[in-house]
């Protein structure tokens, strides 16, 4: 877990003690806003998605992968517009606020880590703020897909890009604020410039200066 590194041996064996495990299926709700923020949620295994709500639609605001924390900008308040969801199987353990400020107070490393991690949030949700306001569908699906190339894209042996997860148009759509169908035809001029491939629901990058160049609002 990245914000638990500094603790030594022992204080890991401490707080697994304390920690409540859950297990939630695909799709099942993890909280919902106005959800008391007594907890740190740690993503032992899965992926859990951020997401609020504008005008009746879904808008995801961040998708965490295995072995962080989420809900960390809570901590002092209440869950506000923010809705937690298992993208698939996922393990979630509950640490109690109080424990989780005792060890802060015993490593103040880390609050450091804690900082980094929002800070590196809060970019990335102001980059996509951006998005939404300046570019046009095909530009903002452009610089998601730089973005999740980022977070967990890897090399194939031919020395392209491949996005491990299958992301559905549906997903895709409510991470950029458009519609699927947007979101499919915008895929499309993407494949037509021959900058991405969509294999078994999994998207291959070929052309990444193309794919940098559509990513820049017009």
């Amino acid at each position: 877990m990245d914000i638990l590194e500094p603790l030594s041996a022992e204080q890991i064996r401490w707080l697994a003690q304390r920690t409540i495990e859950r297990t939630f299926q695909g799709g099942d709700i993890v909280y919902v806003p106005g959800d008391a923020s007594e907890v740190v949620y740690l993503l032992l295994a899965g992926r859990i998605r951020l997401y609020g709500m504008a005008r009746g639609d879904e808008l995801t605001l961040d998708i965490f992968q295995a072995g962080t924390a989420f809900g960390v900008a809570s901590l002092m308040e209440r869950t506000q517009g923010e809705y937690a969801q298992a993208l698939e199987p996922s393990q979630v353990g509950l640490v109690d606020l109080n424990d989780f400020w005792h060890l802060v107070r015993q490593n103040p490393e880390m609050i450091a880590r804690v900082v980094k991690l929002l800070a590196e949030r809060l970019r990335r949700s102001r980059s996509r703020m951006t998005s939404l306001a300046l570019k046009d569908v095909p530009a903002r699906l452009a610089s998601l897909i730089l973005d999740l190339l980022e977070g967990e894209g890897v090399v194939t042996r031919d020395g392209h890009y491949r996005i491990p997860t299958r992301y559905t148009h549906e997903q895709l759509a409510t991470m950029i604020g458009a519609k699927r169908v947007a979101v499919t035809r915008a895929f499309g001029r993407l494949q037509d410039a021959g900058c991405v491939w969509l294999r078994r629901r999994q998207i291959y990058v070929v052309d990444l200066t193309t794919l940098r160049r559509f990513a820049v609002p017009s």
